[in-house]
């Protein structure tokens, strides 16, 4: 425990700071995990809400498919 000012600070695994998680013993882990888990969230959402629909047609589902998938993709570095 920590004390500032007569003010005894808990000594917390983890913190949450502006969509930061800090961890106790200084490993990005768990919010590394977090940011997997909230894109693979976005993603169902977007299959759920796009690809899934009969009512859109397959040219719309594959440029929606381009523009999330395809263009997030990184680009391999030029060897030559």
């Amino acid at each position: 425990m920590l004390q500032v000012s007569g003010i005894t600070l808990l000594q917390v695994e983890t913190f949450n700071y502006l969509g930061l998680v800090f961890a106790s013993d200084g490993r990005r882990n768990k919010e590394i995990h977090t940011r997997i888990g909230t894109a693979n969230a976005v993603l169902c959402e977007i299959y759920r809400s796009a690809a899934a629909k009969r009512e859109l047609s397959n040219t719309t589902k594959l440029s929606a498919f381009n523009l999330v998938f395809v263009r997030s993709t990184p680009i391999a570095a030029n060897p030559g």
